[in-house]
Formats: C-alpha cells, sequence, structure tokens
C-alpha cells in the first residue's frame, strides 16, 4: 500500500514523500522534520491511526498538518470517531488515485 501511495504522491507532483512502516517509526521522523500532510493508515503496528492522529493533534509542532486516515471501515460511525480523532479526510481502501488526489487537494486548499 505505502508503493502505490508514493508513487500516486510522486506522480502529483510531491515534492517529499517519506514513509513509515509503524506509527513509533512515524512519530520518530515527524520528530526529525514535521510533515504539512500525513497519510496514515488506521490499521498499522504499534497504534491505530486515529490514535496516532489524536496524538499528533495533542503536539503543537504538528498540530496544523493535515491529516488523512486510510482504513478497511467504510462506516459512518468510523469516520465520526476519525474526524473527532482530528483525522482531516477519511478513505476507505481500495482507494481510486483520482479519490486520493482529489482528497489531498481537498485538505490542503481548507
Amino acid at each position: 500500500m505505502r508503493a502505490l501511495l508514493r508513487k500516486v504522491m510522486e506522480r502529483a507532483g510531491a515534492g517529499h514523500v517519506r514513509e513509515a512502516a509503524s506509527a513509533e517509526a512515524a512519530l520518530e521522523a515527524l520528530s526529525e522534520a514535521p510533515a504539512h500532510l500525513l497519510l496514515l493508515d488506521q490499521t498499522m503496528p504499534g497504534m491505530s491511526g486515529a490514535e496516532l492522529t489524536t496524538k499528533l493533534r495533542a503536539d503543537p509542532a504538528h498540530a496544523g498538518a493535515r491529516i488523512i486516515l486510510l482504513s478497511g471501515h467504510s462506516s459512518p460511525a468510523f469516520a465520526e470517531s476519525a474526524r473527532t480523532a482530528g483525522a482531516d479526510a477519511v478513505l476507505t481502501k481500495p482507494i481510486a488515485p483520482s479519490a486520493l488526489l482529489a482528497a489531498i487537494s481537498g485538505v490542503l486548499a481548507a
């Protein structure tokens, strides 16, 4: 999934795309260089995407980052809980590249 997301981002002209294999690896990478846009999977090692979102929103260094949460859960209740955690958008997998790009444009324009 990360390889596909990277390809879509690079083809869209994203300047610098970084990957992390776990929530802990993401936190470590973000401590070294904050990001403006984060694509987080709900199911990842260490903690859920929603938990990581909550943690990032509580940290002033990352509070302004745009966060898109990716999940296999398609229920409205999950989407609402993800937004309550601080996600700017929620996408259900599988994700079409056009839907990803539209979500990115939407959260960056907000």
